[in-house]
């Protein structure tokens, strides 16, 4: 089977989970709501300026989600089928079938990114005139996710959108590790999105009401640096010393550091679930 064909499996098996469309509806429902919520209906809206806010408002948030419960299957899917010796007996070998159970999982976070810019973009077109959207593109961009003030629109949506994909790919991956060592779907996404439901907790609130708490520093530190930050853009706000370009660089090692690490882990791991 080549490697094209196999990722058209991994899809089948991803996009044929009921889970996967309940939280997207239910996740697409709280977005629009959040948009809503937003957009100041009083005053003129820009539209180019809110779709570069509602990202980091909720969307990664609910990109996190989608992310939890489409990976979590991922590689128990043959467990739970009861059909693990096909990781074992497959002629193309583990390594390569781990290979393109993660290249598919890029895929997927680039659509569902695409798919709620989207969403957002067909929200914000019922606020702001469509009139002049291209030229808009090319006005000064606000500078909240970037010390550039020259940045125009084109420039700082290309950056949040390849920032967002790598971000959710980074949490795919390492939801996909936890799944090598936990068995049972849903207790991956109870792991994976307890660790990140948590980790948004403590930013909202619990820091607040402790902050004169010795070492809560290192609690701040843990939340910017960590899963919590990367998908919520603090790598792009100022709390970490890199620029936008080592930023990219940066999660693209992480990515790739993960990646291989899965590989090396899966790859022993399904070797000694099978006794071989």
């Amino acid at each position: 089977m080549g490697f094209s064909k196999l990722a058209w499996m991994e899809g089948k098996k991803l996009f044929s989970q009921r889970e996967l469309y309940i939280a997207l509806f239910l996740c697409t429902v709280l977005y629009v709501m959040s948009l809503d919520v937003l957009i100041d209906s009083t005053q003129p809206v820009v539209f180019w300026q809110e779709m570069a806010t509602v990202m980091p408002y909720i969307g990664y948030m609910l990109i996190a989600v989608i992310v939890v419960v489409g990976v979590s299957r991922c590689m128990p899917f043959e467990r739970e089928q009861e059909m693990e010796e096909l990781l074992v007996t497959y002629k193309g070998g583990r390594v390569q079938l781990l290979a393109v159970k993660q290249f598919f999982l890029f895929l997927f976070c680039v659509l569902i990114v695409l798919i709620y810019y989207g969403i957002a973009s067909l929200v914000l077109l019922a606020y702001a005139s469509p009139t002049g959207l291209f030229a808009q593109m090319g006005e000064s961009a606000p500078n909240y996710v970037n010390p550039n003030p020259d940045w125009i629109f084109a420039k700082l949506m290309l950056l949040e959108g390849v920032y967002m994909v790598l971000a959710s790919y980074i949490f795919a991956l390492f939801v996909f590790l936890l799944s090598l060592f936990i068995k049972r779907s849903v207790f991956i996404m109870l792991t994976a999105g307890g660790i990140f439901a948590l980790g948004e907790l403590c930013e909202k609130y619990i820091f607040y009401y402790i902050q004169t708490m010795p070492g809560i520093d290192y609690l701040v530190y843990g939340y910017t640096y960590g899963l919590n930050g990367i998908m919520s853009f603090e790598y792009l706000e100022g709390h970490v010393p890199l620029s936008n370009t080592e930023v990219l660089l940066l999660f693209l090692c992480l990515a790739a550091g993960l990646f291989t690490l899965n590989l090396l882990l899966g790859r022993r791991r399904i070797r000694v679930a099978l006794g071989n």
